[in-house]
């Protein structure tokens, strides 16, 4: 997982939540009516995938917008699930581009008492990057072996559930970290420095493993 900058909110978004907040809120708040069929989030799922190439913010890996029976589909993830903050349904700022099995298949309307690692926060300390680690051996990812208390709790609630080290996802991270180290320990050290901007500098599956791998290694001085 890495940073992600949501953007602005687009056209449209405040219209919808003045006309269907409500009914999420008297449904899950208030046991009143029935459950609300509306989805008009999913209208907004296009400008929220350009913000990362098609990349699912959580698990890294790129969606298939045409294949909606694929774990690999792309879905709008209410960060805060409905169930719990129903008044968020419609806010910009909840919204997460997500793979379908990210979020329907691991996260669910889970929401733990710490909640979960923001891929967008807005607080620099929040960000992914203070949270996680990356074993460049195994692919694992693991809470940053600076935190302790809550900060670890949450860095290890959001691997979980969000199944983070699964096999299927832990098989391609660490095959591409495997690739990106091959093609960088294979370039003169003058030429090293571009690939790692090339790489950091755009979005592609796994950046967030890429950029701790490579703060790794300029930790050992290896770059």
């Amino acid at each position: 997982m890495r940073w992600i900058d949501r953007g602005p909110e687009p056209p449209g978004v405040d219209d919808y939540a003045r006309q269907f907040t409500q009914g999420w809120v008297d449904y899950f708040r208030h046991n009143v009516g029935g459950r609300p069929t509306d989805s008009f989030w999913r209208e907004f799922r296009p400008a929220l995938g350009n913000r990362s190439a098609n990349i699912c913010w959580y698990c890294e890996r790129q969606c298939e917008p045409a294949s909606e029976a694929s774990g690999k589909a792309a879905t709008v993830d209410h960060y805060k699930p409905r169930s719990c903050f129903p008044e968020l349904t419609y806010e910009w700022t909840n919204w997460v581009f997500s793979c379908r099995r990210c979020n329907e298949e691991h996260k669910q309307d889970k929401w733990p008492a710490l909640g979960y690692v923001d891929p967008c926060a807005g607080d620099e300390q929040e960000r992914p990057g203070r949270y996680f680690d990356s074993d460049m051996l195994t692919g694992e990812i693991s809470p940053h072996p600076a935190l302790d208390g809550d900060a670890k709790r949450k860095a290890e609630a959001t691997i979980d559930d969000l199944g983070l080290n699964e096999i299927d996802v832990r098989f391609y991270r660490i095959n591409w970290i495997r690739q990106f180290l091959a093609d960088l320990q294979g370039l003169a050290s003058t030429d090293r420095r571009a690939f790692v901007e090339f790489w950091t500098g755009r979005p592609h599956e796994f950046a967030g493993s890429t950029g701790m791998a490579i703060a790794q290694l300029g930790a050992a001085g290896e770059l």
